[in-house]
């Protein structure tokens, strides 16, 4: 679909994800308002990185994924910010254009003003699993957190041992019973009441599907 393969003319994109596109309006403006400070000329690619099609469609993984890499070549695309793990892995290994996950920049450039103030509303952090080994994001969701006035609960399993929302691969959709098992497993690890915040839609949207508040 050439709508899921939107990718413009210019020198740094964010590139959302699929999963983000459909979240809120509001937030991707201001998500790009913020990112400008960092890159005046950032463009938004609309599209998919590719992860539904390697699960569900594996034969025409490869044509698809050497078309995104063409096509961000053709258009000049140097940095690629990325809000989605997932999208952070499959887009760095198009090896076409430096890959910038946006949690470090945001929360470099953000000030307390900036955010939306929470007054401390308590929420638990959902480390998605495919940024277990990398810190530095880790610190900088806190961070962000933290200026936003919010009151953090932490998994028993988060960082380096959190846990999958379910959706590792496509699961929701290959096989929704396990799928399931695995997101009611790690939810009961805190009260039902508490609300769950992560930093992948796809998470967000996995626990939501269980009835859970969470964003």
């Amino acid at each position: 679909s050439r709508g899921m393969m939107h990718v413009p003319r210019a020198d740094a994109v964010f590139f959302p994800g699929c999963a983000l596109l459909t979240y809120d309006p509001a937030l991707l403006q201001r998500m790009m308002h913020l990112l400008r400070r960092e890159e005046p000329g950032l463009a938004l690619a609309a599209g998919c990185c590719g992860q539904p099609t390697k699960y569900l469609e594996p034969d025409r993984f490869e044509p698809r994924t050497n078309k995104l890499r063409s096509l961000f070549r053709k258009r000049g695309v140097q940095r690629i910010y990325t809000a989605c793990p997932n999208c952070t892995r499959l887009l760095s290994a198009l090896d076409c254009a430096r890959v910038i996950p946006v949690w470090e920049t945001l929360n470099r450039i953000a000030a307390p003003e900036d955010v939306f103030n929470q007054n401390g509303t308590a929420v638990a952090l959902h480390d998605p699993c495919p940024v277990r080994q990398d810190r530095a994001q880790q610190d900088a969701v806190r961070a962000l957190l933290k200026k936003a006035n919010v009151a953090v609960t932490e998994f028993p399993r988060n960082r380096g041992e959190t846990v999958c929302c379910g959706n590792i691969a496509m699961l929701r959709a290959t096989d929704p019973a396990k799928s399931a098992a695995i997101r009611t497993g790690r939810l009961h690890e805190l009260p039902p009441e508490l609300r769950v915040t992560s930093y992948c839609a796809g998470c967000v949207d996995a626990f939501r599907s269980e009835g859970r508040d969470s964003a």
